[in-house]
């Protein structure tokens, strides 16, 4: 990851790993000033601990840059160790001081790869022996020679294994996102066959079967067969809606994005094709499982169709919030309007075809659907998917 910034979950985790560090070095100081016998104690030692502090301050204020620096340059942290050395000529290497300068090799094991860290922590137990070579008051034992300078590789090593493991985790969180993708992928096949089998396929044939039957009604009732020249053309108009429909989709990802940002994204397009103004207003709180998504959407298109083709309306709102009762897509435009009825069979006979369409994919995924219109008072649609991410979820989509 050197030279490659901090993006990914694992460079965020390596962000906030060496902030947690920088606090434990700033905290450190603080306790090796406590812990410090008196008699060491002088203005040297006062002004080695300060400026120690307001670097690993500076290092937590500014950590972004300073980790981008130091993933782009590896020598910068030689700065570190010769920042490490002055502490323990100051403070001595028997002192609480000592810990102060492992975090050093923590970083460097977060940071960069074996051979690095290992060139940081000789360099570490070198300055460790020249510190303890110019105090007149150092021990020679087994623990100033060989148990303190193990510390450093140490913890250098605790440092790459949690960067290893970051890193493992990365790689993890990508495969994942590849199978979500793929498996999208494949829902969205099954999703496209199912309307090419249940809606277009369906009809297509009733087209068929019109037309079939439209000499014969030419013979023997001619107002009867321009009736059915007009149901024949409305059908072939829905077919073409419902193909262009389906390659809408195949082009469009709605899957990895978030549904707030696909509301929008769908009314600012209809808005600008359509020239009828537009208000959305998206909660970015709402989620909904995939085949609902799709569904959604897919009702939203629809809803704004109708709106374009027969409301005469100069305006539409499009609300997403969460509420009590489950996601709620709700369409109401201050159009003309027309005479609802509950009956969907009547909707059937009067010609209203797109909202018989949009009742059918409600009831795909479980979900409800209102019309709610008066002539002059405009047309409110809503549909209400109650339980659709299992119990206690909560989510309103309104489209106005």
């Amino acid at each position: 990851m050197a030279g490659e910034g901090l993006g990914g979950v694992a460079g965020r985790r390596i962000g906030s790993t060496f902030r947690l560090l920088m606090q434990v070095r700033i905290w450190m100081a603080v306790m090796s000033m406590l812990l410090t016998p008196y008699n060491r104690q002088n203005l040297e030692t006062t002004v080695v601990v300060v400026g120690v502090a307001l670097l690993s301050w500076l290092g937590l204020v500014a950590w972004q840059q300073i980790v981008t620096w130091l993933l782009a340059y590896p020598v910068l942290i030689v700065i570190d160790v010769c920042v490490s050395y002055v502490v323990l000529v100051a403070g001595g290497v028997l002192g609480p001081f000592f810990l102060f300068t492992v975090v050093t090799s923590t970083v460097a094991g977060l940071l960069h790869h074996r051979t690095g860290v290992l060139l940081v922590c000789l360099m570490q137990v070198a300055a460790y022996y020249g510190a303890a070579a110019s105090d007149s008051g150092s021990i020679v034992s087994f623990q100033t020679v060989v148990a303190m300078p193990a510390f450093y590789p140490i913890c250098g090593y605790l440092g790459a294994k949690i960067r290893r493991l970051f890193d493992e985790h990365e790689e993890l969180y990508k495969a994942r996102g590849q199978a979500e993708v793929v498996a999208a992928a494949a829902e969205e096949r099954a999703r496209l066959a199912r309307e090419m089998h249940d809606s277009l396929a369906k009809t297509l044939r009733g087209i068929a079967m019109s037309a079939e039957a439209l000499p014969l009604w030419l013979a023997r009732k001619p107002s009867r067969a321009e009736q059915e020249a007009v149901r024949i053309a409305a059908a072939a108009e829905i077919a073409s809606r419902e193909v262009r429909q389906l390659i809408s989709d195949l082009r469009e990802d709605v899957v990895q994005q978030p549904i707030d940002t696909v509301v929008g994204a769908v009314t600012a397009d209809w808005a600008r094709s359509s020239g009828v103004q537009a208000r959305v207003s998206a909660d970015p709180g709402v989620d909904l499982p995939l085949r609902t998504r799709y569904e959604l959407v897919a009702i939203l298109k629809e809803a704004l169709e109708n709106v374009s083709r027969h409301a005469g309306a100069s305006a539409v709102d499009v609300r997403l919030t969460l509420g009590p009762a489950g996601p709620v897509l709700t369409v109401a435009d201050d159009g003309h309007g027309f005479s609802a009825s509950p009956d969907f069979s009547e909707l059937v006979r009067e010609g209203h075809y797109g909202l018989v369409g949009m009742r059918e994919r409600a009831a795909t995924v479980g979900a409800r659907l209102d019309v709610d219109s008066r002539p002059g008072a405009g047309t409110t649609i809503a549909v209400t998917f109650p339980g659709a991410l299992g119990e206690g979820w909560a989510t309103d989509l309104e489209v106005a």
